[in-house]
């Protein structure tokens, strides 16, 4: 064999390694990693992705409004740390201007009650507030809440913000409920077994949603005084709920089971702002 003809043989068997490297690089790149895998780690995947931060609640604010007034109650007394604020500390049970230097702002600590109210919040993560027994975050901006897995939860206000759905399934300590005046559809309260107080007024509940909520309530006594407050008549309020329970046939069943067997008063809220049975 001549000389040209090994250096030319070499050349391919070269130039043939360079692309078979060059593909497999090429090919590692461009495949998408399994859910989980590549470097990182540590939480737990929340809901829509997010990571769930034991004893950390974050809250979105809007641009227009970094000056919030809030108020958290710890287990122990101690102060919540505050992140995204020119304040670093929250004291337990106190009502606390923050002033956020951001839209941002982050509540570190072991968190058992917590008012956010009238803020104009536009989200809210609290699923790492595990022992959480009361959420106050009525008139919002909130689109959606997750409550999932705060088994401990025993009363929650998120009237007055713009949700379209709300699952509290599991939620069995939940012994108060007021979410009116938000956009629901449908409201199941099965095996809310602890349920006493219902405000559900202001929604979009029709005749079928108003029967699976009534056949998901929970049985009580006379003595619970449990009530559900099902629509408006206020001067000037709109009412997307459904408010004849005489029809259709199945939806009057329901509701007569509710109140003759499972022990709940109905009530409305009339012209004047008053509740009154129905």
């Amino acid at each position: 064999m001549t000389k040209s003809k090994v250096t030319t043989g070499l050349a391919l068997i070269v130039l043939s390694a360079a692309a078979v490297l060059f593909t497999g690089c090429r090919n590692t790149a461009g495949v998408k990693p399994a859910d989980g895998a590549g470097s990182g780690g540590g939480g737990n995947s929340g809901a829509g992705g997010g990571v769930v931060l034991l004893d950390t609640a974050v809250l979105t604010l809007s641009s227009d409004k970094l000056d919030i007034k809030v108020k958290a109650v710890t287990a122990d007394g101690s102060p919540v740390t505050v992140e995204g604020c020119t304040e670093t500390a929250l004291p337990s049970g106190t009502e606390t201007e923050l002033h956020a230097q951001g839209t941002r702002v982050t509540l570190k600590g072991k968190i058992t009650e917590l008012y956010c109210g009238k803020n104009q919040l536009t989200a809210l993560n609290v699923q790492g507030l595990t022992a959480l027994q009361k959420l106050d975050c009525r008139d919002n901006q909130l689109t959606a809440l997750n409550v999932q897995g705060l088994s401990a939860l025993q009363m929650l206000d998120c009237r007055g913000n713009q949700l379209t759905a709300l699952n509290v399934q599991g939620l069995t300590a939940l012994q108060g409920l007021e979410c009116y005046g938000n956009q629901l559809t449908a409201l199941n309260v099965q095996g809310l077994t602890a349920l006493e107080w219902l405000g559900c007024y202001g929604n979009q509940l029709n005749a079928a949603a108003f029967e699976q909520l009534f056949t998901g309530l929970p049985q009580r006594e006379e003595s619970d005084y449990a009530k559900c407050i099902l629509y408006t008549e206020k001067t000037g309020v709109s009412e997307g709920n459904h408010t004849d329970f005489t029809a259709p046939p199945d939806l009057a069943d329901a509701f007569n089971t509710a109140e003759t067997v499972k022990k709940w008063k109905m009530y409305k809220v009339n012209a004047s702002g008053n509740s009154v049975e129905i």
